[in-house]
């Protein structure tokens, strides 16, 4: 059956919910409840920095839960204001009352993007989505920039694992041991927890299949948007990656360093690290987890080909146009148009494309030919960091559990966190989120979305729902998605695009040039 979704997010009185940490006042709204700013973990202040999340500290009383935490500390960008707390280790919950389901409720837990540096949990207001779902959704914040990401061998050299950096990681699995310790007194199901995220939060998601300390805590995983064809850096790369905050702080003796770090003040580490989000100018993100250690211990392609992942069902997808975000960015910043000129300086100076295969891209984009140049370098990037890196994660998973695929596509999709001012965006990178989530995380609105995509945007949550609640996204009430293991992928389309439906995965890999990329991109180590 259908769902009937409450459209106002007014909150009607408060309620006291008791879980075994102790009393939160939460809030009742229309359609849903909502539980707000829970501790998962302690403040990581002081000596905390730079280390993983502790228990958090207990409460007397009943904690007012009607309003947010902080959110985690980020630097001043273009397009996002400095905000937030180094004390940011927060959750929030959201459980429909509409009698979408009965009994315990199937449980998503949301990881934000945001690149690793910038972002929060509080931006997701998620009472349509839980409504739409059937599931009690939560928003977890967690550390960002150097904060969450900073990876040295001094900091190595201090834990007892050897990993340095995944801070962020670690207090990803702390929130979802938080679920595990305290969702059934909120009516959610312990056994039956999704985790979900997008862009960097679907990064975490595919770190979180193979981690060995998540082990146990989620029993489905859905990847969105997760740019899966870089490789993410081992300690001397990501330490390599960080010589110039550590000089810009003054923090470069090594004998010295941690306590220079850990006096530093929070906010100027923060803005030392000098965060853009024009990734085409900046060659890539300069935080991501670091792989080594007892966290993340391998690239998460190779160990999901060596079978060493947690066996639990998966979607991973992305959307068509993933990187025309990206471009408009790089043209808001060159206050014009891309030409030839600066895609060839981009693609030569990108560690992304070595020197001999620019020649080899050119020839196979026809940029000798067209006059359409961002658009160009929008189809490059999506068909090399999401979908060639993405279809050989799933390749690898399908072997050995039960995968589903999908690709979003509304073009007209509403404009959020960027305005471009020279091409459009499209069903680009971050498109499908304001829809999925009927909000946007942005402006801290309803999108303005018309009478097909709110139905689109309910099916969209309809899915992800069915998928959380069973390991597979399909309902008598929803269109056929067929698994990837057996050769399908689904495009989930506005009406008047194609509307959602199931098509072979040869079709799709012939529209994102998958032949070209698949040798190019993460090749297993014995085709060499």
């Amino acid at each position: 059956m259908g769902t009937t979704i409450v459209s106002a997010p007014h909150c009607l009185e408060t309620k006291v919910f008791v879980v075994p940490e102790g009393e939160l006042l939460g809030k009742r709204c229309a359609g849903y409840e909502a539980i707000l700013g829970i501790p998962y973990a302690a403040p990581p202040v002081g000596g905390l920095r730079f280390r993983p999340p502790r228990e958090p500290d207990p409460w007397d009383g009943v904690r007012d839960g009607t309003i947010l935490g902080a959110a985690s500390l980020q630097p001043s960008t273009a397009y996002a204001p400095a905000r937030g707390s180094e004390d940011c280790l927060y959750l929030n919950v959201y459980k429909p009352t509409n009698g979408a389901e009965q009994g315990p409720l199937p449980v998503m837990v949301w990881l934000h993007g945001g690149g690793f540096v910038n972002g929060s949990g509080n931006a997701f207001m998620g009472g349509f989505l839980a409504q739409a779902a059937g599931a009690l959704v939560v928003t977890v914040n967690y550390r960002l920039g150097p904060l969450g990401w900073l990876a040295l061998p001094s900091l190595a050299a201090e834990a007892e694992d050897g990993n340095a950096g995944n801070y962020g990681l670690l207090d990803s699995i702390a929130a979802l041991q938080w679920v595990q310790d305290n969702i059934t007194a909120l009516g959610g199901d312990p056994s039956r927890v999704t985790v979900f995220g997008q862009s960097a939060g679907g990064e975490q998601v595919l770190a979180l299949l193979v981690s060995p300390q998540a082990a146990g805590l989620f029993h489905r995983a859905i990847s969105m948007s997760a740019p899966a064809g870089v490789t993410l850096p081992d300690l001397p790369a990501a330490a390599a990656r960080n010589a110039d905050l550590l000089k810009r702080m003054g923090c470069e003796n090594s004998e010295t360093q941690l306590p220079c770090l850990r006096d530093a003040g929070a906010q100027s580490l923060t803005n030392a690290a000098q965060i853009s989000w024009d990734l085409i100018g900046a060659g890539g993100l300069q935080f991501t987890p670091t792989v080594g250690g007892g966290v993340l211990p391998g690239q998460w392609h190779d160990l999901f080909r060596e079978g060493k992942f947690h066996h639990v069902p998966v979607m991973i997808g992305h959307t068509k146009q993933e990187g025309r975000l990206f471009t408009a960015i790089y043209e808001n910043n060159l206050g014009r148009r891309m030409t030839a000129a600066d895609l060839s300086e981009r693609l030569a100076g990108s560690e992304v494309f070595p020197a001999p295969l620019v020649k080899e891209v050119a020839r196979e984009y026809g940029l000798q030919s067209t006059y359409e140049i961002d658009g160009v370098l929008a189809e490059i990037l999506t068909d090399a960091l999401w979908v060639a890196g993405l279809e050989k994660c799933r390749t690898a998973l399908a072997r050995e559990t039960t995968v589903y695929s999908y690709q979003t596509f509304d073009p007209d999709a509403p404009e959020s966190h960027v305005h471009a001012q020279f091409s459009r965006i499209g069903a680009g990178h971050d498109s499908d989120v304001p829809e999925l989530w009927q909000w946007d995380d942005f402006t801290g609105t309803k999108p303005g979305l018309t009478s097909e995509q709110h139905r689109y945007a309910v099916q969209l949550g309809r899915y992800w729902g069915q998928f959380a609640a069973t390991g597979d996204p399909n309902s008598p009430d929803l269109p056929e998605w067929r698994s990837f293991n057996d050769g399908y992928m689904q495009y989930l389309e506005t009406n008047h695009t194609g509307g959602s439906r199931t098509v072979p995965t040869a079709e799709y890999h012939q529209q994102h040039r998958f032949a070209f990329w698949s040798p190019l991109v993460h090749p297993h180590p014995n085709t060499h």
